[in-house]
């Protein structure tokens, strides 16, 4: 979620935030540096959107393989001047565990649906048999 654009207003504000709890319990003034300082740098896209600085932590970063296809989002943050720089990619041709199940039913919906049409179209040119 994006929660933490509350804790941004407050840093900006120099209003107390919540301390990770892995440093303890309470609330403090932090600067935009120490708040940013647990995350790390994305070395691939370390660029800002905004003012072109490479000075940014990514602050959100999710990446899904299905089927050796990926796709990815990421989100830094600039330390120099604060914007948030969101980026996104995908395969073309990527699709979601979903997805896929969904694309391999409806192919064999259809499948069998023509085989069942095949199956009525060679039945009716069939020779009437002649009753006994």
């Amino acid at each position: 979620g994006h929660g933490y654009r509350k804790e941004w207003h407050k840093i900006m504000n120099g209003d107390p935030v919540e301390i990770n709890p892995s440093f303890g319990h309470g609330y403090k003034i932090m600067t935009v540096d120490e708040w940013a300082k647990r995350w790390k740098r994305n070395d691939d896209f370390p660029d800002c959107a905004a003012c072109g600085s490479t000075n940014t932590k990514e602050h959100h970063f999710v990446q899904t393989w299905c089927r050796g296809k990926k796709k990815w989002q990421s989100e830094i943050m600039c330390l120099g001047c604060h914007m948030f720089t969101w980026r996104s990619y995908k395969d073309p041709d990527f699709l979601t565990p979903e997805e896929y199940e969904k694309q391999r039913w409806e192919k064999m919906v259809d499948e069998h649906k023509a085989d069942k049409e095949k199956a009525a179209l060679e039945g009716k040119e069939m020779p009437e048999m002649p009753e006994a």
